[in-house]
């Protein structure tokens, strides 16, 4: 499915906003505001701060959800800007000094905290408000919010503890009118009594609630308007001590007659139980059983969410992902994955498209960058991938292929370097990707800036950490490199650190596993030549990045990785003619093994040593006199034995008899201050 117009424009909005380089002079609309500020919290929770700068153009917000924030008491005080409808918050500990509790020290006076948040017209029409974090609230929270808000129909409170006397109870008969309510991840919740009050209630979640007592459930019978109940286990893997919900409904005799969704995904549930709720809830309609003893199942009457067939799994998955049930997405995800690696030939080409179309609906929606993947793992460990009914399968049309292809390489350059765990399966896809390629997909792929970023970015991630991944990645990058135009060339150069990375990766060149990673990185210095001006700099930042780059190129001369030297060496000259010494002080200090390397090597070019000796020059001073006495002298041996050697040119023995000169100045200026100049000489 394709973003909409306006989704691409609340994406754009809110993109310029983080980037400071979008002039809004203007109010936007309800909904642009709660797109906009909905897309700028996804892009960064930190966020949080422009509404304060942004409180004009975004004064008809209505929806604000700061779960994933840490907003302070300047934040607190500014949401008073907006009239809101809908607020989640997130932590909220951090501010627990701001709005202290009297005695119970460790508590949040949430109340307090509300009413320095919403003004008059807020308070008087938000309808959902919810709370995530872990902290307690003062006693008797329940009733003064109800009387502050009392529009509320619906409240999410995750991680509370009820461990007041009757706390549940007060909560539902301080918001007698509430339509829903989430109260997952409960503690100390013995019992359901006092639900009954809410008569009003429609949807109901309390995973990871566990009532031991089947009594407890009771008055759920009491809910006639109860059309969505959730009581799915997630936090608990342990599959045998997992809450069994359905059986304590069965043995509480509770009845829900308006009853039309389930989820007990995760629980401990028999088919035969789950077939005897279904009876005796006629109006249901769907119910979610991933990850049960239910999951092979098959339940006519309704829609039963699980892992039976491929649609069940499509169908089971999309709804764990639009739903943010993390948990339930990797196990959908593992089972497709098996399923693809172990019994792919009894798979009809229809089910494989529609696995291959659900993962790819997963890399394109979730939120969560580790389901994201689980996703990208299966087409690296799914034997399937490797079979040549795939590449027939999708062969058939060419633009299907490179389309998946596409899809594939971009999501796993936008995650390979979230997790190091998953670097193999990662190089793995990238590599496999390749083969299957069209000349027209490569050209496509490197025309597309975020791609070439992100895969640039990996393979510098990858040297220190693996090295063996990164070369079959730099080996990969550089056929890419080829077909790359000249402005993204630039781009690499200009936007993406090129120069500096490959400087980098240059000074780690020995520790590289093979001589062909070395000759790839070379084969990728060289792509970049032809955007490098090493001659008439217009900044600063020029002079540094030429200066690096012919730091590099040189480094690569002496490891004899060149084969045009004459080009080469024709921009070293370029550097050489241009630059005086003097014009290297304001650049960033080269280390010393660069010039080492240069001066050391039989394969160094008159240029390239004529470089080195530039390099040399910006150690001669007191400090390195006095604290690198080891690294002074052997500057001192090597420009003595160039400058007396028949084969140096005119130009390098010049440069080092300056270069010696400039030594003794160093040293006569030291020695002077402790020493008569006679007895110095």
């Amino acid at each position: 499915m394709f973003p909409t117009l306006f989704q691409l424009a609340a994406k754009s909005a809110a993109q310029g906003i983080h980037n400071d380089n979008i002039p809004i002079d203007f109010s936007l609309d309800t909904k642009s505001s709660n797109a906009v500020v909905r897309e700028l919290l996804e892009l960064d929770p930190k966020n949080i701060e422009k509404l304060k700068t942004h409180k004009n153009q975004l004064s008809r917000l209505r929806e604000l959800d700061l779960r994933k924030c840490e907003i302070d008491g300047e934040g607190i005080s500014n949401l008073k800007n907006f009239t809101l409808n809908s607020l989640d918050f997130g932590e909220l500990h951090h501010l627990k000094a701001k709005f202290p509790v009297p005695i119970y020290y460790g508590r949040i006076n949430i109340v307090s905290l509300l009413e320095r948040a919403l003004n008059a017209h807020s308070q008087e029409m938000i309808i959902h408000l919810g709370f995530s974090g872990m902290e307690e609230f003062q006693i008797g929270w329940e009733e003064k919010i109800s009387k502050l808000l009392p529009s509320l129909q619906s409240i999410k409170i995750i991680h509370k503890v009820f461990s007041e006397p009757c706390g549940f109870s007060n909560l539902c008969i301080s918001f007698p009118n509430l339509r829903t309510l989430d109260i997952s991840s409960a503690r100390c919740v013995s019992t359901l009594k006092g639900i009954q009050n809410i008569k009003s209630l429609q949807k109901l979640v309390m995973r990871n609630v566990r009532i031991e007592d089947s009594d407890g459930y009771k008055e759920l019978s009491e809910l006639k308007n109860l059309r969505v109940l959730v009581v799915s286990d997630e936090d608990n893997r342990n599959v045998n001590s997992r809450v069994r919900v359905i059986r304590s409904l069965l043995q509480a005799e509770v009845r829900m007659p308006s009853l039309e969704f389930l989820d007990c995904s995760m629980t401990s549930v028999e088919d035969h139980e789950l077939k005897l709720f279904v009876e005796h809830h006629p109006s249901l309609k769907t119910v979610v059983a991933i990850s049960t003893r239910c999951e092979n199942s098959h339940i006519p009457t309704i829609n039963l969410l699980n892992c039976l067939t491929t649609h069940s799994t499509m169908k089971s998955l999309e709804y764990a992902i639009s739903n943010d049930r993390d948990r339930l997405a990797e196990n959908c995800i593992v089972f497709i994955g098996k399923k693809l690696n172990t019994i792919h030939n009894q798979l009809k080409d229809s089910e494989i498209s529609e696995f291959l179309n659900t993962l790819c609906y997963v890399l394109k929606e979730s939120k969560n960058d580790m389901v994201k993947a689980f996703a990208i793992s299966c087409f690296s460990i799914a034997s399937f991938f490797g079979t040549e009914r795939f590449i027939e399968l999708f062969w058939l049309e060419t633009p299907g292929m490179d389309r998946l292809l596409q899809f594939i390489m971009e999501k796993t350059v936008e995650l390979s370097c979230v997790y190091s765990g998953y670097i193999h399966r990662v190089t793995s896809i990238l590599i496999e990707a390749h083969r299957f390629m069209s000349l027209d997909l490569y050209t496509t792929l490197f025309m597309d800036r975020k791609m070439v970023k992100g895969l640039f970015d990996f393979a510098h991630y990858l040297i220190k950490l693996d090295p063996q991944s990164y070369q079959r990645i730099l080996e990969l990058y550089v056929r890419y490199l080829y077909q790359a135009s000249k402005e993204m060339l630039n781009y690499l150069v200009s936007n993406c650190q090129a120069v500096e990375k490959c400087y980098e990766q240059v000074m780690m060149i020995s520790q590289l596993p093979t001589k062909e990673a070395q000759k790839n990185l070379a084969e990728m210095v060289l792509r970049l030549i032809w955007v490098i001006d090493t001659n008439g700099f217009r900044n600063p930042s020029d002079k540094s990045r030429a200066l690096m780059f012919c730091s590099t190129l040189s480094i690569l001369l002496a490891k004899n990785l060149i084969v045009n030297r004459e080009n080469v060496n024709t921009k070293i000259k370029d550097f050489n003619d241009s630059w005086g010494q003097s014009s290297l002080l304001d650049c960033p200090k080269m280390s010393a093994n660069v010039f080492k390397t240069i001066l050391n090597s039989e394969h160094s070019t008159d240029q390239s040593i004529h470089f080195g000796f530039l390099l040399m020059h910006t150690y001669i001073n007191v400090e390195c006199f006095l604290e690198s006495k080891e690294l002074w002298n052997w500057m001192k041996t090597i420009s003595e034995w160039y400058r007396n050697s028949r084969k140096a040119t005119k130009n390098t023995r010049e440069s080092t008899a300056a270069i010696l000169d400039e030594m003794r100045m160093v040293e006569k200026q030291w020695w002077s201050q402790f020493l008569p100049v006679s007895e110095f000489f």
